[in-house]
């Protein structure tokens, strides 16, 4: 198993999944204007919370990344930095933060819903990925997935 797992582990399954169910919640909203239309809220303030969302993500999924590249090519398990943070990162930001700007700009709440589809799909697709890590890195993944959430970075908030 420990020379099964790719530099990609879920992500294209993941990516694929998550991509058509957000076009089909962006295609509906589109069929049913102004039905799915977030009225409550000025688009002023949706397209800057939007753009901070992007903001914050940017460098959240450039260093998680750019870690997590670095540690495969060096058979070695991060704990610290994003990964300290949450177990997937580099999933986490998009579920987190550019879905859910994308979802505020195009101005539909039933997009809204993505990313929390997205993240059940996430915990179904990673199962292989952890099963993986577990059987590479043994009781230190064990400790680190018991102390480490695997999608919200909720460890930040706990320091």
């Amino acid at each position: 198993m420990a020379n099964k797992m790719t530099f990609w582990g879920a992500g294209p399954k993941y990516t694929l999944f998550s991509a058509v169910y957000c076009i089909l919640m962006v295609a509906l909203s589109f069929c049913f204007d102004p039905f799915f239309k977030i009225h409550f809220v000025p688009d002023d303030l949706l397209t800057s919370v939007g753009i901070v969302l992007v903001l914050l993500g940017i460098p959240f999924y450039i260093i998680s990344l750019v870690t997590i590249k670095r540690a495969f090519k060096g058979g070695s398990l991060v704990t610290k930095g994003p990964f300290g943070m949450c177990r997937h990162p580099v999933y986490s930001a998009w579920i987190i933060f550019f879905v859910p700007a994308l979802m505020l700009f195009v101005n539909t709440w039933a997009g809204l819903s993505a990313p929390l589809v997205m993240y059940f799909l996430l915990l179904l697709l990673v199962k292989k990925e952890e099963a993986w890590l577990e059987s590479v890195f043994g009781d230190e993944y064990l400790a680190y997935k018991k102390r480490i959430p695997a999608v919200l970075p909720v460890g930040f908030f706990r320091r």
